[in-house]
């Protein structure tokens, strides 16, 4: 259970800013404990200056934050507003953000072919879907979500559903951006994530009610760590989320486009208007916002996939965000953080992507009558064992049409490279590996890494 800080209020008085401000020690401490924006958790534990307890220091820090703080759109259940602080690290972060989604084709990578966009997209909603879903418990592997989304396979389980009814709203979402937010899209939204997945399918596609009487429950202790707010508060509020969702952008009131969209995922998730489904859909409204504000680069993004790895950090950011006077910072820094991961981790798949098929090229080119798609298949049949492709699997994985999937598969299996084999009622295609070996060696001056 997550700690509520000390009452920072106690105990501020002429003697104490007197004591606090002349320590240089004391400055520099609270300067480390804001670069990370550090929660009462973390901060307790730090060794303080000679002549001055811990609460001392704390009460300080807050009484710093609480004078650069600004008012946020967002009210808490005890009416009071949640308030934010945009530090030098977060106005860093931004300046990060900005740069790379808008700069990155025109630096020192090359443009995509509308083939290898089209890839890059399709990955990186395959890889938002699976691990949002995940997030909210989907207990399936991402190598069995992927296998099955690239290859249009019915779901199997309730978890499996889950990933393909992400998957498709993360698509709609470029249809989506285009529109207005409303009641019905939030409702459209939740309807399409939920559909299939729900003991009770009328629970998909409606607003909760107090008689649902919900919770969010740690899965771990079964505790109830968040109580949403009465059905009355959460419609007239949403009201406001989307008003403020619509609303122009103006000089006297503008918020960073990353910022704002982070505020509508924090705001959706705590008003928790669903019977299920809250997060994934306020992940989704985050998605949408950036997309209709032209930060068309987070369509090949998948920020869920750094969150699962940092779950309790996120899961920690509502808290602390909740427990320390409403101050919302917490969840912005760690949202921030997460969104700079999942570019870095773009930015270096993609360059690696395109070093690979700059290779698969030069290979194609040296053996003469294979395509690059046919050398990557070769190359990757020939690096794991037990490992077998499929026309839907393969057709799939390159989005490419069926028949240029068949004329692949059945060249390769002309070449006795394959062999065809009927497994139940489907054609699976294994390697030769001897053949496959040796037709690979023949160009072994070129290694893909």
């Amino acid at each position: 259970m997550i700690k509520k800080p000390p009452n920072w209020k106690k105990g501020l008085n002429e003697d104490f800013f007197k004591k606090v401000l002349s320590s240089e020690e004391l400055k520099q401490l609270l300067k480390h404990a804001e670069k990370d924006y550090v929660y009462w958790d973390k901060f307790m534990h730090y060794k303080m200056p000679l002549g001055i307890k811990v609460d001392e220091a704390w009460s300080y820090l807050k009484f710093t934050r609480q004078i650069t703080s600004e008012i946020t759109p967002i009210k808490a259940i005890n009416e009071n507003p949640f308030t934010m602080n945009l530090t030098k690290g977060m106005y860093k972060k931004l300046s990060f953000v900005d740069s790379n989604t808008s700069g990155f084709l025109t630096s020192s990578f090359d443009k995509p072919t509308n083939a290898q966009r089209s890839q890059l997209i399709m990955s990186g909603l395959t890889e938002e879907a699976i691990a949002s879903s995940q997030i909210e418990g989907a207990n399936t592997s991402r190598k069995v979500a992927k296998e099955m989304l690239l290859t249009n396979r019915k779901a199997r389980t309730k978890d499996e559903q889950m990933i393909i009814n992400n998957y498709q709203v993360m698509q709609r979402l470029l249809d989506w951006k285009d529109l207005e937010l409303s009641k019905s899209m939030l409702i459209d939204i939740q309807k399409n994530i939920t559909a299939g997945t729900l003991e009770d399918e009328n629970d998909s596609g409606r607003f909760r009610t107090d008689e649902d009487n919900i919770g969010v429950v740690d899965r771990l202790t079964g505790e109830t760590v968040f109580t949403p707010p009465k059905a009355e508060f959460v419609s007239n509020e949403l009201d406001k989320l989307i008003a403020f969702a619509n609303a122009p952008e103006s000089e006297n009131d503008f918020i960073h486009p990353v910022i704002k969209a982070t505020l509508l995922h924090f705001w959706l998730a705590y008003l928790h208007p669903f019977v299920d489904g809250n997060g994934r859909t306020a992940r989704a409204i985050f998605y949408w916002y950036l997309l209709r504000n032209n930060y068309w680069m987070f369509q090949y993004l998948s920020v869920s996939r750094i969150i699962k790895k940092s779950k309790v950090q996120y899961d920690n950011s509502y808290l602390y965000s909740e427990h320390d006077d409403n101050d919302l910072t917490y969840f912005i820094s760690y949202k921030l953080k997460v969104i700079v991961a999942s570019i870095k981790d773009f930015l270096e798949h993609y360059e690696h992507k395109l070093t690979k098929e700059k290779i698969l090229q030069k290979i194609a080119g040296k053996l003469g009558e294979y395509n690059e798609r046919q050398i990557d298949l070769l190359q990757d049949l020939d690096s794991k064992k037990d490992t077998t492709v499929d026309l839907a699997k393969y057709k799939g994985h390159y989005r490419i049409s069926y028949e240029t999937a068949r004329s692949d598969l059945s060249f390769l299996t002309e070449k006795n490279l394959l062999d065809k084999i009927l497994s139940g009622k489907k054609y699976i295609y294994v390697p030769n590996t001897v053949e496959v070996k040796k037709l690979l060696s023949s160009a072994p001056d070129i290694k893909i890494q």
